[in-house]
This record gives C-alpha cells, sequence and structure tokens, in this order.
C-alpha cells in the first residue's frame, strides 16, 4: 500500500478579467456629448457649411471622434487581455501581462486585507477595484481592476482568506541519503 505525496489540486472557485464593457459605454456617450457639443458650436459659427474633401465638417468632426472612441477601446481590450483574477478554495492568484506574464498568488497566511473601491459609473454597473493588501514588504498592494459585482467577489476572497490554514505533517518517512 503506498500513499501518494502529491497535493490534491486546488478547486476554481471564481475566475474573472476586467469587465470593460461599461467603460467602453462610457466613452461612447462622453464622444457622443463632445460630438454634439462640437457640432453645435459649428452650426452656431457658421463652420458647418464648410466642406472638407467634398463632406462637410460636422461630418468629420463626428468620423474623428468616433476614431478616438475606437482607439480607446485598444487600452480597454490590453487591459482585458493581460490581467486574470483566479480565486482557488486556498488563495488568490492574479495574472498580469502579455509578453512578460507575472503572476502573484495570495495564501491566507500572507493576506492582509481587501478594500473595494466603486465610484459612480461602479456603482451604477456594477463593476469596481479590489484593492488587495498584503504583509510582505514588497509589493504589498495589487489592484484587481473593473471587476464584475465587486462586493460579491470581496465576500469570496474574504471568506477563503479568513479560514484557518492547518497543515497536517506527512506520515511519509524523509528519503534516505545518497552517500557519495
Amino acid at each position: 500500500m503506498s500513499q501518494s505525496t502529491s497535493t490534491p489540486p486546488s478547486s476554481v472557485l471564481w475566475t474573472g478579467r476586467p469587465w470593460i464593457v461599461p467603460a467602453a459605454v462610457a466613452r461612447l456617450i462622453a464622444i457622443i456629448v463632445v460630438a454634439l457639443l462640437i457640432v453645435w458650436a459649428e452650426f452656431l459659427t457658421g463652420t458647418a457649411n464648410y466642406t472638407i474633401l467634398g463632406t462637410s465638417a460636422p461630418f468629420w468632426t463626428v468620423l474623428v471622434l468616433f476614431i478616438v472612441w475606437l482607439i480607446s477601446l485598444g487600452g480597454l481590450l490590453i487591459e482585458r487581455a493581460t490581467n486574470l483574477y483566479t480565486l482557488k478554495n486556498d488563495s488568490l492568484e492574479i495574472m498580469t501581462g502579455i509578453l512578460t506574464s507575472r503572476s502573484l498568488v495570495v495564501v491566507a497566511s500572507g493576506f492582509s486585507d481587501l478594500e473595494v473601491v466603486r465610484g459612480v459609473a461602479g456603482r451604477l454597473f456594477g463593476y469596481g477595484d479590489i484593492v488587495v493588501r498584503m504583509q510582505s514588504e514588497r509589493n504589498s498592494v495589487k489592484v484587481m481592476s473593473k471587476v464584475r459585482d465587486p462586493l460579491r467577489v470581496a465576500e469570496q476572497v474574504r471568506y477563503v482568506m479568513g479560514r484557518p490554514v492547518v497543515r497536517v505533517e506527512s506520515q511519509l518517512q524523509p528519503p534516505s541519503q545518497v552517500k557519495t
């Protein structure tokens, strides 16, 4: 009869990436408001009648602002692609990066506390940042950005990190030393 020395894999309780939809919608609304104000100013000043390459100035204004919005989406897509958060039954893993991937695993013994930060848009759309603080001196704060339903996720993290850690020594004998 032999015992396995490997530990069972940790089960994943929750996994997530930054939720970028509310930020994209908020940016679109801002672009629409700015476009309306600029086009309104163009009509007031009479510059709306100018044509560039056979097309009116308001069309170019809207087109340029739409392109600005599309470029701003690139940053959100990069943020979503470069961050992955995984809560397991014994740890929290925060992975960041594409070319250089970094993984930070927080276990209950290294966990200090966490804070949920939600702005007005976050409260309206149900997202926010979770700030994780650790007991180590190096890199003691890590932010999980744009988490969907951050209060529920924070409660799960608190539950996992608040459970006492009990380790049982193995009954196996240490490996014999090799003589050279």
